[in-house]
């Protein structure tokens, strides 16, 4: 998806544990940047970054059923929301829903 000089790999894991994988391509530096460019994620911004609610059209909410979406980074829970992460080429960005 897109075109640009930074690649990487965009991962999402659904609550039914199905799996999507795509590349994406921008001029962004920084992972959220890119992910909002393509409308892949959506959020409301928290003391924290960006609260993560949509991801590929996929809405979860805490408070209904005590679910979220997980930040991975190379396989690795991020410490970090994804509007903090610069793009590293080659890199993998995943997303997880989880209880």
């Amino acid at each position: 998806y897109g075109s640009g000089a930074n690649e990487f790999t965009y991962k999402v894991v659904d609550p039914d544990g199905n799996e999507t994988t795509a590349t994406i391509k921008t001029d962004k530096t920084i992972v959220g940047d890119a992910l909002l460019e393509n409308n892949f994620i959506a959020g409301d911004a928290g003391d924290y970054g960006m609260y993560i609610k949509s991801v590929n059209n996929i809405t979860l909410d805490w408070d209904k059923d005590a679910m979220y979406w997980g930040f991975y980074i190379n396989g690795e829970y991020a410490m970090t929301g994804v509007d903090g992460i610069n793009i590293k080429d080659g890199g993998e960005y995943e997303f997880k829903a989880e209880k």
